[in-house]
């Protein structure tokens, strides 16, 4: 059996062509590196380099066991990568979601449900990457704002909704109306959080010309709010958690797209086993 690590040298060779280099890159000596080469020779009965008085260079046979010391190699660290996965999953609960709400909605349901698990949350803001990712095995499961119609592969559940509105001063000109559309905002200047999920897309999309603050820190965003006359938006759901300051108004906003329903989705073969989630789900 030849051993892992004179596997890695042969293909270290073929990289970087002498054992000069070998040696200086792999942090060996290289008269170590010699020895380990000549007994791949002797294990495998064949010459695999060409030596003079002073070079030494893989010959034919030296660079076709290269070749298959690379895939050997990608197939051991593959083995490695799915082994630990496995095992990371197996103590982990991964899922993704399209928009913050429902991950705090999912939160301490997962919590209860999985005592001593690590919960792991992905906010992404496309269905794209979230429907791969649940494919693929990294999230157990999603949130969408559809269900998937697959009814074979993929189990949908209704979760819960939300609504969009703007938060504006009360001397605003649209303060005293009942409900705008998104082109009402038309050349506001607005205050935005750019970790929103499938909202920050939306709002950039259906608001012409306007101009955005954006904000990463949560913080940050809910000082400058408070404390500025900006336009800024606010969801019948995230109010609960950060309300409308003092002094300004929330008006709905009408757009199908920022009225939503949420909807948990797995795999079908594993709605069984997430039966006690979704039982909890609200609706």
């Amino acid at each position: 059996m030849i051993e892992t690590y004179i596997i890695e040298q042969l293909a270290a060779v073929a990289k970087y062509g002498t054992l000069s280099r070998v040696a200086e890159e792999l942090h060996i000596s290289q008269p170590a590196l010699s020895r380990s080469m000549q007994k791949l020779e002797d294990e495998l009965g064949v010459k695999l380099f060409d030596r003079s008085k002073n070079r030494i260079a893989l010959n034919e046979l030296g660079e076709l066991a290269a070749r298959h010391a690379e895939v050997v190699l990608t197939a051991h660290n593959e083995m490695i990568r799915a082994v630990q996965e496995a095992d990371r999953r197996s103590h982990t609960f991964s899922y993704g979601s399209i928009a913050p709400a429902p991950m705090w909605e999912m939160i301490p349901i997962l919590s209860q449900l999985y005592m001593g698990m690590t919960v792991s949350a992905d906010l992404q803001e496309s269905d794209d990457v979230l429907v791969r990712g649940l494919d693929d095995g990294t999230y157990s499961l999603i949130i969408l704002t559809h269900p998937l119609d697959d009814n074979a592969a993929y189990f949908s559940k209704p979760f819960i909704k939300e609504n969009l509105s703007i938060v504006v001063p009360k001397n605003h000109r649209l303060a005293e109306r009942a409900s705008i559309t998104l082109k009402d905002l038309a050349g506001e200047k607005i205050l935005i959080h750019n970790k929103i999920g499938f909202w920050y897309g939306v709002c950039k999309e259906k608001i012409p010309n306007a101009t955005y603050l954006e904000q990463s820190e949560l913080s940050a965003m809910q000082e400058i709010v408070n404390a500025t006359e900006l336009p800024s938006f606010i969801t019948d759901v995230s109010n609960k958690k950060f309300p409308a300051p003092k002094g300004k108004i929330a008006v709905p906003i009408t757009d199908k797209e920022v009225n939503v329903q949420f909807y948990c989705v797995c795999k079908s073969e594993r709605a069984k086993e997430f039966a006690a989630i979704f039982s909890a789900l609200k609706m």
